[in-house]
């Protein structure tokens, strides 16, 4: 027993070296480009350590809102001690999301053992996770989503246990780890009331496991728990449901365009509006939406091909590697006719983890709104792995042939990610401003004015590159970007050539620095003064900074 518990220590301690080695490899410079969600969340923690104050004047809030979504503020807390630790940089905001990710192969390694009670399944879930295309991206990119999903596995690792042992501590120490998601990210809101009631529900009327009656109790007490909290989190502190707004199918203009289409079409034919109403109204509507929605994140080209979100996009990659199709399929047949009932709770699981997802109807195919389903298939895939291997009866080929498989989809995921996302289409993580602020900052104290457009960049990365004083913005009403207005020398327009511009509003007195789209036109005006443009890494041209020192030459 010694030695296995040693060994599977061993396995664990191994793994884990090499989940943290590929999360913190060129972490400054990978994903590359330095998204303004990113740059928020640095400033934001910066904000909170210098002045106890968001960039909104808000004593410790538990959301911080940036462009009226009102997100929960947990990785800004988060990325305090880095920050204070080693300054304002893209290491630093992103470092906490890759020590959770990194120590998630533990979170995953009890919440498999807890399911299956096998460790080797559990260390093989836990190898999974560690080179898994979905978990070293989101690892590397600042994500509060996976920050949340950490405190889930272990959660729900600590109350499956719990119903084994019935022992009332165990559950309260999963929901408490349960309850902390909340304050990271929006799905475990809905994912987490909803697994547990489904549990519950399993165990007590459909599966009939005997729990002791002070245990069922307390079971009922923490899930009433959760629901309160989530109730006083999204209605009862403000902005809890700013982000549901923007982002649900019940307010997407595109959902209501194809309810209102449909009507306009059955009115052309002539077919009378009572038929019309009976087929064409908002709950057979919205429920379509919802329905598509929610298989969209079984889909094929999504879990293993080439359809992630934009900022996330790794060429000709999917969530998950190819070769783990036929075992997640496999491990899925198993698990529907497996006698065991408490495995089932994996399905459950994977049917209730994109509820959250499927609500919304921006970004479809959603890598943080969808990352709750990802880590019960790495699990699946390993209960069809061991499964596979264990009943063949050429174990050493059937092993030999597995990882060199796997091996091979690792290294190609490898070369995708760190080679060709650097030049593949980087347009999408604000690839250039890095190059375009150095430049601004290294002129600016000769200049008056520094004007630029918002259409390649959000203010948090201005605040964020010039360590913006945040007592000094809070001082002049934590301005944001307004148009024609600003903070400190910069000013913003909507514009996307302001130093061209017709417009009258954006101001050209003084000495002025233009930072403009690299589209703008050439114009003899241009030509009378000193003007650069700034590259992304695959060569196109993202900006153009123009020097103004004389104003004379607008007149």
């Amino acid at each position: 027993m010694f030695n296995k518990n040693k060994l599977t220590i061993t396995l664990l301690s191994l793994i884990f070296a090499l989940s943290l080695f590929l999360r913190l490899f060129q972490l400054s410079s990978f994903p590359v480009g330095f998204h303004f969600d990113e740059a928020s969340k640095g400033y934001s923690a910066y904000s909170l350590l210098k002045t106890g104050k968001d960039d909104n004047s808000h004593s410790f809030p538990l959301y911080i809102d940036i462009f009226g979504d009102n997100s929960p503020a947990g990785y800004h807390y988060t990325a305090i001690p880095s920050v204070a630790a080693l300054g304002l940089t893209e290491f630093a905001v992103r470092l906490p999301g890759a020590l959770f990710g990194a120590v998630s192969v533990f979170a995953i390694f009890f919440l498999s053992l807890a399911l299956f009670q096998d460790k080797k399944i559990a260390v093989l879930s836990a190898l999974l996770l560690s080179i898994s295309p979905w978990h070293i991206n989101l690892s590397r990119a600042s994500s509060e989503s996976l920050v949340a999903l950490f405190f889930i596995m272990l959660g729900f690792a600590f109350v499956i246990w719990s119903i084994k042992t019935q022992k009332i501590k165990q559950i309260l120490i999963g929901t408490a780890l349960l309850a902390v998601s909340f304050f990271f990210y929006q799905t475990p809101r809905l994912f987490v009331p909803s697994l547990f009631f489904a549990i519950g529900f399993f165990l007590i009327f459909v599966w009939k496991i005997n729990l002791k009656n002070n245990f069922k109790k307390i079971f009922i007490a923490s899930f009433l728990f959760l629901v309160a909290l989530d109730f006083f989190l999204i209605f009862i502190i403000s902005g809890g449901v700013s982000r549901f707004s923007q982002v649900s199918i019940f307010n997407y203009p595109e959902t209501t365009l194809v309810l209102q289409e449909q009507i306009r079409e059955e009115g052309v034919s002539n077919i009378h509006p009572l038929f019309t109403r009976i087929l064409h109204n908002k709950v057979i509507n919205f429920s379509l939406a919802y329905i598509s929605n929610y298989f969209e994140y079984f889909s094929w080209n999504f879990l293993f091909i080439k359809n992630l979100p934009q900022i996330y996009f790794v060429p000709s990659m999917g969530v998950l590697y190819l070769v783990q199709l036929p075992f997640v399929v496999y491990g899925l047949l198993l698990l529907a006719f497996h006698k065991t009932k408490t495995h089932k709770i994996s399905l459950l699981w994977l049917i209730l983890a994109p509820l959250a997802a499927a609500i919304t109807a921006m970004d479809v195919n959603n890598l943080q709104r969808a990352m709750v389903l990802f880590p019960m298939l790495e699990i699946i895939g390993a209960f069809g792995i061991v499964h596979f291997v264990t009943n063949t009866k050429y174990k050493r080929v059937a092993i030999f042939i597995v990882a060199g498989l796997f091996i091979f989809n690792f290294v190609y995921f490898l070369n995708q990610y760190f080679i060709h996302t650097k030049v593949h289409r980087p347009w999408y993580r604000n690839n250039g401003f890095p190059k375009m602020m150095e430049l601004v900052q290294k002129e600016a104290p000769f200049y008056d004015h520094i004007v630029t457009t918002k259409t390649q960049g959000g203010y948090p990365l201005f605040q964020f590159y010039t360590k913006y004083n945040p007592e000094t913005y809070q001082k002049e009403g934590s301005p944001k970007d307004p148009d024609y207005k600003g903070f400190g020398k910069f000013i913003f327009t909507s514009d996307p050539c302001p130093f061209s511009s017709k417009d009258k509003l954006i101001p050209k007195k003084g000495k002025t620095i233009f930072i403009e789209e690299s589209v703008c036109k050439e114009t003899p005006l241009l030509q009378t003064v000193p003007f650069t443009y700034i590259s992304r890494e695959d060569g196109t041209k993202i900006f153009r900074v123009v020097f103004v020192k004389d104003d004379k030459i607008f007149e």
